[in-house]
């Protein structure tokens, strides 16, 4: 009977920590873990990330945790690509910027709070 109590017990740990165990999105291999604000939302790579910026003798590779914003008015701001625009559909989301775009396919945005939907009508 011990035994039994045993394995139900860390059975219902383990339950209890996928529960609560935060989504991931992932785009290009990355994954990004989301926070709500009252402007939109912000994806922050769960680990550093590389980009390069510039061209020619100019390029520099920039390295650290990326975040990408998305607002509340459909704009979104990279600090290595700057300002772009983003979108939702049925198919997941898109930020697109001149130089990049970050496809989350598939994948919705969510944000438990009383303002769960910023950037709604964002529609592609």
């Amino acid at each position: 009977m011990l035994r039994f109590k045993t394995g139900l017990s860390a059975l219902a740990l383990a339950g209890f920590m996928l529960a609560g165990a935060a989504e991931a999105y992932v785009s290009g291999g990355h994954e990004y873990n989301l926070a709500c604000n009252e402007a939109g939302f912000i994806l922050s790579s769960k680990d550093p990330v590389t980009r390069t910026k510039g061209s020619g003798a100019m390029t520099q590779n920039i390295s650290g945790i990326e975040k990408i914003y998305l607002g509340k008015s459909c704009v979104a701001f990279h600090e290595v690509y700057g300002t772009g625009t983003w979108c939702w559909a049925n198919g997941g989301f898109v930020a697109d910027f001149a130089d990049f775009s970050f496809g989350f396919a598939r994948q919705e945005l969510y944000c438990p709070t009383e303002n769960d939907a910023p950037g709604l009508h964002c529609t592609c």
